[in-house]
């Protein structure tokens, strides 16, 4: 049979692999530069931002916290206690539900319970920041609270204590839970085993 006919096999052909080519000392300055150029531009973005906020939102949270209690000490101490019970009390509880579903469906239920938690505690926090701020917003919030707002900071704070003791009750009963299904799920091979014999 005659070289090339059916049942022979073509030749192989050669194949010819380039190795990649490494960037040149003046494209990683270049990226260097770009990359420092970005990081700068965001930092200077969020230094703006912050004190924009600064000056504005300890300011706004004051004077809607004002309107709503309107010099009145009952609906002042009210408010309080409830804003600091609740936005407490809810993310902490948000905070463990995302502890227990971390590792599950990459995690995204503990990204969303995170996130939740910090949008529920957002109250708390701009009553933190009049509080404890610093700036000319913080000042002027201070003094609305101290006119429009009469006992809501003392009550804010006694609520983040009652939230906090109420979370850790609840965080004791869903550890205790989960301990005694850890451990009847441990129990039942072995009553299985006993049962088969």
């Amino acid at each position: 049979m005659p070289p090339g006919t059916a049942g022979s096999t073509p030749p192989a052909t050669p194949t010819t692999t380039e190795a990649p080519l490494k960037p040149t000392a003046a494209e990683r300055a270049n990226t260097i530069v770009k990359k420092v150029v970005i990081g700068l531009i965001i930092a200077a973005l969020l230094v703006i931002t912050y004190f924009i906020l600064e000056a504005f939102l300890p300011r706004w949270w004051a004077g809607q916290i004002g309107r709503r209690v309107d010099g009145s000490m009952a609906s002042g101490v009210w408010t309080g206690l409830v804003l600091g019970v609740v936005c407490t009390f809810v993310p902490l509880l948000l905070f463990v539900f995302a502890f227990l579903s971390r590792s599950r469906m990459r995690n995204v239920p503990a990204i969303g319970f995170a996130v939740l938690g910090i949008i529920v505690a957002i109250p708390n926090l701009l009553t933190l920041a009049v509080v404890a701020g610093g700036g000319n917003g913080a000042h002027a919030g201070e003094r609305i609270f101290d006119v429009d707002a009469p006992g809501f900071r003392a009550a804010t704070l006694w609520g983040v204590i009652i939230g906090i003791v109420l979370a850790i009750a609840v965080g004791w009963f869903i550890w205790r839970y989960r301990r005694r299904g850890r451990e009847l799920a441990a129990t039942r091979p072995a009553k299985d085993k006993k049962k088969k014999k």
